[in-house]
Protein backbone atom coordinates (compact mmCIF):
# COMPACT_ATOMS: atom_id res chain seq x y z
CA UNK A 1 0.00 0.00 0.00
CA UNK A 2 1.17 3.52 -0.72
CA UNK A 3 2.25 5.36 2.42
CA UNK A 4 -0.16 8.19 3.26
CA UNK A 5 -0.19 11.09 5.69
CA UNK A 6 -2.95 13.24 7.15
CA UNK A 7 -6.69 12.96 6.65
CA UNK A 8 -9.08 14.78 4.35
CA UNK A 9 -11.94 16.01 6.51
CA UNK A 10 -14.33 17.60 4.01
CA UNK A 11 -18.04 16.80 4.13
CA UNK A 12 -20.04 15.37 1.24
CA UNK A 13 -23.21 17.20 2.13
CA UNK A 14 -25.41 15.26 -0.27
CA UNK A 15 -24.83 12.10 1.77
CA UNK A 16 -25.34 13.59 5.24
CA UNK A 17 -28.80 11.99 5.74
CA UNK A 18 -27.10 8.57 5.93
CA UNK A 19 -25.30 9.71 9.07
CA UNK A 20 -28.08 11.40 11.01
CA UNK A 21 -28.22 8.67 13.62
CA UNK A 22 -26.11 5.78 14.83
CA UNK A 23 -27.40 2.32 14.02
CA UNK A 24 -25.59 -0.97 14.27
CA UNK A 25 -23.54 -3.01 11.93
CA UNK A 26 -24.95 -6.45 12.61
CA UNK A 27 -23.87 -10.08 12.41
CA UNK A 28 -26.77 -12.54 12.35
CA UNK A 29 -28.99 -9.73 13.71
CA UNK A 30 -26.61 -9.17 16.64
CA UNK A 31 -25.16 -5.64 16.82
CA UNK A 32 -21.40 -5.59 16.40
CA UNK A 33 -21.04 -2.50 18.57
CA UNK A 34 -17.61 -1.30 19.64
CA UNK A 35 -14.74 -3.61 18.70
CA UNK A 36 -11.40 -3.27 20.47
CA UNK A 37 -9.40 -5.70 18.32
CA UNK A 38 -9.76 -8.40 15.71
CA UNK A 39 -9.44 -10.94 18.52
CA UNK A 40 -12.37 -9.24 20.22
CA UNK A 41 -14.41 -9.59 17.02
CA UNK A 42 -13.50 -13.28 16.81
CA UNK A 43 -14.37 -13.92 20.44
CA UNK A 44 -17.89 -12.70 19.79
CA UNK A 45 -18.27 -14.04 16.24
CA UNK A 46 -15.93 -17.04 15.92
CA UNK A 47 -17.49 -18.20 12.64
CA UNK A 48 -15.54 -15.45 10.84
CA UNK A 49 -12.41 -17.58 11.25
CA UNK A 50 -13.93 -20.44 9.23
CA UNK A 51 -15.45 -18.20 6.55
CA UNK A 52 -12.14 -16.34 6.13
CA UNK A 53 -10.26 -19.64 5.85
CA UNK A 54 -12.73 -20.77 3.20
CA UNK A 55 -12.23 -17.61 1.14
CA UNK A 56 -8.44 -17.84 1.50
CA UNK A 57 -8.52 -21.43 0.24
CA UNK A 58 -10.27 -20.58 -3.00
CA UNK A 59 -8.18 -20.40 -6.19
CA UNK A 60 -7.24 -16.97 -7.49
CA UNK A 61 -9.07 -16.17 -10.70
CA UNK A 62 -7.41 -14.03 -13.35
CA UNK A 63 -9.63 -11.39 -14.93
CA UNK A 64 -8.69 -9.49 -18.06
CA UNK A 65 -10.62 -6.70 -19.78
CA UNK A 66 -14.04 -7.89 -20.85
CA UNK A 67 -16.77 -7.03 -18.38
CA UNK A 68 -14.28 -5.88 -15.71
CA UNK A 69 -14.17 -2.56 -13.88
CA UNK A 70 -11.03 -2.22 -11.77
CA UNK A 71 -11.07 -0.05 -8.64
CA UNK A 72 -7.76 1.45 -7.55
CA UNK A 73 -6.60 2.56 -4.08
CA UNK A 74 -8.80 5.40 -2.71
CA UNK A 75 -11.51 4.73 -5.29
CA UNK A 76 -14.95 3.13 -5.30
CA UNK A 77 -17.44 2.15 -7.98
CA UNK A 78 -21.10 1.12 -7.95
CA UNK A 79 -23.21 -0.68 -10.52
CA UNK A 80 -25.96 -3.28 -10.84
CA UNK A 81 -26.84 -6.48 -12.72
CA UNK A 82 -28.45 -4.59 -15.61
CA UNK A 83 -25.12 -3.01 -16.58
CA UNK A 84 -24.21 -4.64 -19.91
CA UNK A 85 -20.63 -3.33 -19.74
CA UNK A 86 -19.63 -4.42 -16.25
CA UNK A 87 -20.06 -7.91 -14.83
CA UNK A 88 -17.12 -7.87 -12.41
CA UNK A 89 -16.05 -5.19 -9.95
CA UNK A 90 -12.74 -5.74 -8.20
CA UNK A 91 -9.47 -4.47 -6.83
CA UNK A 92 -6.07 -5.81 -5.79
CA UNK A 93 -2.60 -4.79 -4.52
CA UNK A 94 -4.03 -4.60 -0.98
CA UNK A 95 -1.42 -5.30 1.68
CA UNK A 96 -2.41 -3.17 4.67
CA UNK A 97 -5.29 -1.76 2.57
CA UNK A 98 -8.78 -3.24 2.78
CA UNK A 99 -11.25 -3.93 -0.01
CA UNK A 100 -14.94 -3.55 0.85
CA UNK A 101 -17.78 -5.12 -1.11
CA UNK A 102 -21.23 -3.75 -0.30
CA UNK A 103 -24.20 -5.41 -2.01
CA UNK A 104 -27.97 -5.06 -1.86
CA UNK A 105 -29.33 -8.60 -2.03
CA UNK A 106 -32.73 -7.53 -3.35
CA UNK A 107 -31.67 -5.77 -6.55
CA UNK A 108 -27.99 -6.68 -6.80
CA UNK A 109 -26.63 -3.12 -6.67
CA UNK A 110 -22.98 -3.60 -5.72
CA UNK A 111 -20.12 -1.37 -4.66
CA UNK A 112 -16.39 -2.13 -4.39
CA UNK A 113 -14.13 0.28 -2.51
CA UNK A 114 -10.38 0.20 -1.84
CA UNK A 115 -9.60 1.82 1.53
CA UNK A 116 -6.15 2.82 2.77
CA UNK A 117 -7.13 4.90 5.82
CA UNK A 118 -7.48 8.23 3.98
CA UNK A 119 -10.97 9.67 3.68
CA UNK A 120 -12.58 6.60 5.21
CA UNK A 121 -15.65 8.29 6.66
CA UNK A 122 -16.37 10.35 3.56
CA UNK A 123 -15.77 7.33 1.34
CA UNK A 124 -18.31 5.28 3.25
CA UNK A 125 -20.79 8.13 3.08
CA UNK A 126 -20.31 8.30 -0.66
CA UNK A 127 -20.70 4.59 -1.33
CA UNK A 128 -23.69 4.30 1.00
CA UNK A 129 -25.37 7.26 -0.65
CA UNK A 130 -24.89 5.94 -4.17
CA UNK A 131 -25.90 2.36 -3.33
CA UNK A 132 -28.96 3.81 -1.61
CA UNK A 133 -29.83 5.91 -4.64
CA UNK A 134 -29.60 2.99 -7.05
CA UNK A 135 -31.50 0.57 -4.79
CA UNK A 136 -34.22 2.90 -3.50
CA UNK A 137 -36.92 1.12 -5.50
CA UNK A 138 -36.09 -2.26 -3.92
CA UNK A 139 -38.73 -3.47 -1.50
CA UNK A 140 -36.97 -6.70 -0.51
CA UNK A 141 -33.43 -7.69 0.42
CA UNK A 142 -30.78 -6.22 2.68
CA UNK A 143 -27.32 -4.63 2.58
CA UNK A 144 -24.46 -7.10 3.04
CA UNK A 145 -20.84 -6.15 3.65
CA UNK A 146 -17.67 -8.11 2.95
CA UNK A 147 -14.28 -6.87 4.16
CA UNK A 148 -11.05 -8.37 2.81
CA UNK A 149 -7.48 -7.24 3.32
CA UNK A 150 -4.64 -6.55 5.69
CA UNK A 151 -2.35 -8.97 7.50
CA UNK A 152 -0.23 -9.11 10.68
CA UNK A 153 2.07 -6.23 9.76
CA UNK A 154 4.71 -5.02 12.22
CA UNK A 155 3.08 -1.64 12.85
CA UNK A 156 -0.48 -2.97 13.14
CA UNK A 157 -1.64 -0.65 10.35
CA UNK A 158 -3.93 -3.39 9.05
CA UNK A 159 -5.73 -3.90 12.33
CA UNK A 160 -6.12 -0.16 12.84
CA UNK A 161 -7.84 0.07 9.46
CA UNK A 162 -10.02 -2.96 10.20
CA UNK A 163 -11.25 -1.31 13.40
CA UNK A 164 -11.73 2.06 11.70
CA UNK A 165 -13.88 0.51 8.98
CA UNK A 166 -16.02 -1.37 11.51
CA UNK A 167 -16.45 1.83 13.53
CA UNK A 168 -17.45 3.90 10.52
CA UNK A 169 -19.82 1.34 9.03
CA UNK A 170 -21.30 1.09 12.51
CA UNK A 171 -22.33 4.75 12.28
CA UNK A 172 -24.61 4.52 9.27
CA UNK A 173 -28.38 4.76 9.47
CA UNK A 174 -29.22 1.58 7.56
CA UNK A 175 -28.62 -1.87 9.00
CA UNK A 176 -25.65 -3.51 7.30
CA UNK A 177 -25.09 -7.24 7.67
CA UNK A 178 -21.40 -8.07 7.99
CA UNK A 179 -21.00 -11.34 6.11
CA UNK A 180 -17.25 -11.62 5.61
CA UNK A 181 -14.33 -10.37 7.70
CA UNK A 182 -11.25 -11.83 6.02
CA UNK A 183 -9.06 -9.14 7.55
CA UNK A 184 -5.76 -8.65 9.34
CA UNK A 185 -4.82 -11.89 11.18
CA UNK A 186 -7.55 -13.77 9.28
CA UNK A 187 -5.81 -12.95 5.99
CA UNK A 188 -2.29 -13.75 7.17
CA UNK A 189 0.28 -16.42 6.41
CA UNK A 190 3.84 -16.68 7.72
CA UNK A 191 6.60 -17.52 5.25
CA UNK A 192 10.17 -17.67 6.50
CA UNK A 193 9.34 -15.64 9.62
CA UNK A 194 7.73 -12.92 7.49
CA UNK A 195 3.99 -12.30 7.61
CA UNK A 196 2.23 -11.97 4.24
CA UNK A 197 -1.36 -11.32 3.12
CA UNK A 198 -3.02 -14.43 1.73
CA UNK A 199 -5.41 -12.50 -0.50
CA UNK A 200 -4.19 -9.38 -2.30
CA UNK A 201 -7.23 -8.86 -4.50
CA UNK A 202 -10.91 -9.77 -4.79
CA UNK A 203 -13.67 -9.42 -7.33
CA UNK A 204 -17.43 -9.73 -7.19
CA UNK A 205 -19.72 -10.97 -9.93
CA UNK A 206 -22.34 -8.24 -9.92
CA UNK A 207 -24.96 -10.53 -11.43
CA UNK A 208 -24.59 -13.50 -9.09
CA UNK A 209 -23.02 -11.88 -6.02
CA UNK A 210 -20.14 -14.38 -5.95
CA UNK A 211 -16.97 -13.03 -4.31
CA UNK A 212 -13.60 -14.62 -5.05
CA UNK A 213 -9.83 -13.94 -4.86
CA UNK A 214 -8.72 -12.27 -8.06
CA UNK A 215 -5.90 -10.70 -9.97
CA UNK A 216 -6.22 -8.42 -12.97
CA UNK A 217 -4.24 -8.31 -16.19
CA UNK A 218 -5.86 -5.02 -17.25
CA UNK A 219 -6.56 -2.36 -14.63
CA UNK A 220 -7.96 0.18 -17.02
CA UNK A 221 -6.80 3.58 -18.24
CA UNK A 222 -4.74 6.31 -16.58
CA UNK A 223 -3.20 4.13 -13.89
CA UNK A 224 -0.15 6.39 -13.51
CA UNK A 225 -2.47 9.35 -12.89
CA UNK A 226 -4.65 7.33 -10.52
CA UNK A 227 -1.59 6.22 -8.53
CA UNK A 228 -0.09 9.71 -8.60
CA UNK A 229 -2.88 11.36 -6.61
CA UNK A 230 -2.11 9.05 -3.68
CA UNK A 231 1.34 10.63 -3.24
CA UNK A 232 0.22 14.25 -3.13
CA UNK A 233 -1.97 14.72 -0.08
CA UNK A 234 -5.29 14.02 -1.79
CA UNK A 235 -7.21 12.25 0.93
CA UNK A 236 -10.67 11.75 -0.56
CA UNK A 237 -12.14 8.59 -2.03
CA UNK A 238 -13.23 9.01 -5.65
CA UNK A 239 -16.31 7.52 -7.28
CA UNK A 240 -15.01 6.49 -10.71
CA UNK A 241 -18.11 5.14 -12.45
CA UNK A 242 -21.50 6.34 -13.64
CA UNK A 243 -23.62 3.20 -14.15
CA UNK A 244 -26.47 5.15 -15.74
CA UNK A 245 -24.24 6.47 -18.53
CA UNK A 246 -21.88 3.47 -18.28
CA UNK A 247 -18.89 5.81 -18.12
CA UNK A 248 -15.57 5.45 -16.33
CA UNK A 249 -14.67 8.87 -14.95
CA UNK A 250 -11.21 10.01 -13.85
CA UNK A 251 -11.21 13.43 -12.19
CA UNK A 252 -11.13 16.29 -12.35
CA UNK A 253 -9.01 16.76 -9.27
CA UNK A 254 -6.10 18.90 -8.20
CA UNK A 255 -2.99 17.59 -6.55
CA UNK A 256 -0.15 19.33 -4.77
CA UNK A 257 3.42 19.14 -5.92
CA UNK A 258 5.32 16.07 -4.74
CA UNK A 259 8.59 17.54 -3.54
CA UNK A 260 11.81 15.96 -4.78
CA UNK A 261 10.06 13.54 -7.12
CA UNK A 262 13.10 13.72 -9.40
CA UNK A 263 15.40 12.73 -6.53
CA UNK A 264 13.13 9.85 -5.55
CA UNK A 265 13.35 8.55 -9.10
CA UNK A 266 17.12 8.38 -8.75
CA UNK A 267 16.87 6.07 -5.74
CA UNK A 268 17.30 2.28 -5.99
CA UNK A 269 14.26 0.05 -5.70
CA UNK A 270 14.85 -0.94 -2.07
CA UNK A 271 14.83 2.70 -0.95
CA UNK A 272 11.55 3.36 -2.72
CA UNK A 273 10.08 0.27 -1.09
CA UNK A 274 11.38 1.18 2.35
CA UNK A 275 10.11 4.75 2.44
CA UNK A 276 7.10 4.85 0.10
CA UNK A 277 5.32 1.68 1.21
CA UNK A 278 3.53 0.71 4.41
CA UNK A 279 4.59 -2.93 3.87
CA UNK A 280 7.90 -3.05 1.97
CA UNK A 281 8.56 -6.74 2.58
CA UNK A 282 5.35 -7.97 0.94
CA UNK A 283 4.42 -5.55 -1.82
CA UNK A 284 3.38 -6.97 -5.22
CA UNK A 285 6.20 -7.23 -7.76
CA UNK A 286 5.03 -4.18 -9.74
CA UNK A 287 4.91 -1.79 -6.77
CA UNK A 288 8.19 -0.03 -7.60
CA UNK A 289 7.37 0.20 -11.30
CA UNK A 290 3.97 1.70 -10.48
CA UNK A 291 5.58 4.15 -8.06
CA UNK A 292 8.14 5.27 -10.61
CA UNK A 293 5.39 5.72 -13.22
CA UNK A 294 3.39 7.85 -10.76
CA UNK A 295 6.39 10.01 -9.86
CA UNK A 296 7.21 10.53 -13.53
CA UNK A 297 3.60 11.54 -14.12
CA UNK A 298 3.83 14.13 -11.34
CA UNK A 299 6.96 15.59 -12.91
CA UNK A 300 5.40 15.71 -16.37
CA UNK A 301 2.12 17.20 -15.13
CA UNK A 302 2.83 19.50 -12.15
CA UNK A 303 -0.33 21.53 -12.92
CA UNK A 304 -3.10 19.01 -13.71
CA UNK A 305 -5.71 21.72 -14.16
CA UNK A 306 -3.83 22.85 -17.25
CA UNK A 307 -2.48 19.65 -18.81
CA UNK A 308 -4.66 16.80 -17.51
CA UNK A 309 -8.06 18.37 -16.83
CA UNK A 310 -8.30 21.45 -19.06
CA UNK A 311 -11.34 23.64 -18.45
CA UNK A 312 -11.97 21.65 -15.27
CA UNK A 313 -13.22 18.59 -17.15
CA UNK A 314 -12.46 15.04 -16.11
CA UNK A 315 -11.41 12.24 -18.43
CA UNK A 316 -14.41 10.14 -19.49
CA UNK A 317 -14.18 6.64 -20.98
CA UNK A 318 -16.79 4.33 -22.46
CA UNK A 319 -16.52 0.76 -23.71
CA UNK A 320 -15.90 0.42 -27.41
CA UNK A 321 -17.04 -2.51 -29.55
CA UNK A 322 -13.84 -4.39 -28.66
CA UNK A 323 -14.61 -4.09 -24.94
CA UNK A 324 -11.79 -1.62 -24.26
CA UNK A 325 -12.17 1.65 -22.37
CA UNK A 326 -12.03 4.43 -24.99
CA UNK A 327 -11.46 8.10 -24.13
CA UNK A 328 -14.29 10.35 -25.20
CA UNK A 329 -13.55 13.57 -27.01
CA UNK A 330 -14.43 16.67 -25.00
CA UNK A 331 -16.45 19.41 -26.60
CA UNK A 332 -14.50 22.65 -26.95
Amino acid sequence: MTRVAGRWMGVLNCFLPVYLQRMPLVVDDTPVGQVESVKDLLTRFPHFRDSAADLCSRPVRTLSTEGVLYVNQREYAVTGPSDADVQYLGSEDATTCHIAVLRHTGCGVTCVAHFDGAGTREGIRGMMGYVGELSQSCTEGRLELHLVGGFCDDRCISEQLTLELIEEFNRVKEDIHLQTACVSELNDVEKGKVHWPVIYGVAVDVRSGEIFPAKFTDKGPDMALRHARNYTGKQEMLNIYDPKKRQLMIGPFHYARFHDADRWLEQPDHIILKYLSTSPMVEPPDFVDNTRAALNYLLEHPHPGETVFPRGRGKVYVRNTAGQWELQAQDS
